[in-house]
């Protein structure tokens, strides 16, 4: 093949990386912005990201590489991995050329375990995975609801009857009226984050860590983070994210209730809440992942309507037995 160099990502490569990504997930474009808000949660010091591109003799991106250490499951010797490849670019040698320098720059690392996700459309990324020693660990299903077709009047009366004697509000009303809402905001993501799967265990984030990377994020919405109270209790949250690039779509963190008040069906009532949300303020569709192990949230949005899209397989590969 011609020339190809391999170098460690400069600030100069957001542009063309971000193109990158675009060209292999075109319906999922992310914005600088947005990127250069989730590379700042990896400080260098506990949280590591390493990134590499691949370009020509030209200087022109080809592809571009990173490990990172994921913070809701911190472990110093388990790395998520990601290799993107331009399509009409891919089976080459790039991916190969990158994955190799990516695996030598982890050594230090002395990694035990690393994971990989790709969507279940891309034939080539799951063999490049698999011919690597990755083995399928878990599916995520993307789920796309068109809100312009959703009806609520089904759910409307058993909606309100399970909200009864609660309170539903907003981020956006209780930084007006709850000289707490923080450390209880705080308190109830950190007990329901806590029991959304994953490929490993949870490891909880800091409050800090939660403003800047929730609250602070440039596309977050506080007037659409609905929040259930229990008295003066913070028991249950839904929360949207805009997209930069897609103006008519939403992103839905996810919906839970702390342990002891589900199987109540809160969970249906706020969410159909932020469903209101995107259709008055004149977006199209929201998206959302569910895991093939969540099973309840699962039902949940089938039965709102949402329309189950083409798997994000994780993929894990053990180095070493911890």
């Amino acid at each position: 093949m011609a020339v190809l160099t391999v170098r460690p990502f400069e600030t100069r490569d957001y542009r063309a990386a971000i193109a990158i990504g675009s060209s292999v997930y075109p319906d999922h474009p992310w914005s600088e912005e947005e990127w250069r808000h989730e590379d700042a949660r990896y400080d260098g010091t506990r949280f590591t990201l390493h990134r590499l591109v691949a370009e020509d003799a030209d200087g022109k991106l080809l592809g571009v590489a990173e490990f990172h250490h994921v913070p809701s499951m911190y472990h110093p010797n388990k790395l998520w991995v990601e290799i993107l490849v331009h399509p009409q670019r891919q089976g080459r040698g790039i991916g190969t050329r990158l994955y190799e320098a990516l695996t030598a720059a982890m050594r230090p690392f002395r990694p035990i375990v690393t994971w990989a996700g790709v969507r279940e459309t891309l034939d080539r990324g799951i063999r490049f995975a698999q011919d690597r020693g990755f083995r399928e660990v878990r599916r995520v299903w993307e789920l796309r609801l068109d809100v312009t077709r959703f009806d609520p009047t089904p759910f409307a009366e058993k909606a309100a009857a399970a909200v009864a004697g609660f309170t539903t509000t907003t981020v956006d009303e209780l930084r007006r009226r709850d000289p707490r809402w923080l450390p209880k905001l705080f308190d109830l993501h950190t007990a329901v984050d806590a029991d959304v799967p994953r490929p490993d265990a949870y490891t909880p984030l800091g409050k800090d860590h939660f403003v800047q990377h929730t609250l602070e994020h440039p596309d977050y919405l506080p007037d659409a983070h609905v929040v259930l109270l229990a008295g003066d209790q913070y028991v249950g949250e839904s929360f949207m994210l805009r997209s930069q690039q897609l103006s008519d779509v939403l992103y839905q963190g996810f919906t839970a209730t702390t342990r002891e008040y589900r199987g109540r069906g809160l969970a249906l009532a706020i969410k159909l809440q932020t469903i209101e949300y995107a259709r008055t303020h004149g977006y199209r569709e929201i998206r959302t992942w569910n895991d093939s192990l969540n099973m309840p949230m699962l039902h949940i949005n089938a039965a709102l309507g949402f329309a189950r899209q083409p798997a994000w397989i994780t993929f894990e590969q053990r180095l070493e037995e911890p």
